[in-house]
């Protein structure tokens, strides 16, 4: 239980540093709650606001969360919120009121105005990227970039099916959409998938695992722990877990069987890690702009 209110509370803080559209929605509760003397929607308003609610608070979230059961995280709690539709609503009501010249004529000056400001701007602190995040996304777009036009150079035009290290996967569609990739933005960012089940295989997620991990670590090989088979039951701390190590080999191997044609690995990667890499695919390996380029 203690586990399940710590994954509510961390649930919550990732939740909220992914974007505004929370504070938004509080916002126009607040606006439509306190603002309006009229309440349109009154049934819809109400659900949305103990739902809302729920969804904040630790204790009703747990519920929430053992409900749902463990497969899904706390994030899809808040499919329960018509999280978009109330604060265009709210949005709409307030922009109709205090923002047209109507409006204005009607002499609407709501005291509320300003509280209800001033609460979304509090609200709003620590939420989304910081300056600094901004800069290092900047800083990796730029040299993503100057990588991918290098590699359209040395294939001169031809197909290329990429792997590389996520921050040159992550804008690799955005600078050249005729790549192919053995896997997307989903792989990392979860959010992006449609369904719930909209998952890669295991052995593509060890891929993408190994490719981060050598660039992290340096090490060609990697240790994980991967749930034992069993009737799904949990103990203490999750099921139980047995430890595999996934091999350079293994994740070269299937990204070849994939289709990938060209492979950059960091340059922090160890000089066993390369020289695995040239045994396995049969070429040297070049350098470009921080990484070790394989044409295999």
């Amino acid at each position: 239980m203690a586990e399940l209110f710590r994954n509510a509370g961390l649930g919550w803080t990732d939740y909220v540093r992914s974007g505004k559209l929370v504070v938004l929605l509080l916002a126009s509760l607040l606006f439509l709650w306190f603002g309006r003397k009229h309440r349109e929607q009154g049934d819809l308003l109400r659900y949305t606001a103990i739902t809302t609610f729920c969804c904040i608070l630790p204790v009703t979230a747990v519920l929430l969360m053992l409900y749902q059961t463990r497969f899904y995280d706390y994030e899809w709690i808040w499919s329960l919120v018509p999280l978009t539709g109330m604060t265009a609503y709210g949005i709409t009501v307030f922009l109709t009121e205090y923002g047209t010249e109507a409006g204005r004529e009607k002499g609407h000056r709501n005291i509320a105005v300003p509280f209800l400001l001033l609460a979304a701007i509090l609200l709003s602190g620590d939420m989304g990227n910081t300056a600094e995040e901004w800069d290092r996304q900047r800083t990796e777009n730029a040299r993503a970039k100057d990588v991918l036009e290098q590699l359209g150079e040395e294939y001169s035009g031809g197909d290329i099916c990429l792997w590389a290290p996520r921050e040159i996967l992550e804008y690799a569609r955005e600078t050249d959409g005729s790549l192919r990739l053995p896997y997307g933005r989903n792989m990392w960012d979860l959010s992006l998938n449609g369904y719930s089940y909209d998952t890669y295989e295991e052995s593509t997620i060890r891929m993408y695992q190994w490719m981060e991990w050598v660039g992290e670590t340096g090490r060609p090989d990697m240790k994980v722990q991967i749930p034992e088979e069993g009737d799904g039951s949990y103990e203490e701390g999750g099921r139980k877990q047995t430890e595999r190590t996934i091999r350079l080999e293994d994740s070269v191997s299937h990204a070849i069987e994939m289709g990938v044609n060209c492979i950059l690995i960091s340059e922090n990667a160890g000089l066993d890690a390369v020289k695995r890499m040239e045994r396995i695919l049969g070429v040297k390996a070049g350098l470009l702009e921080g990484y070790y380029f394989f044409k295999p």
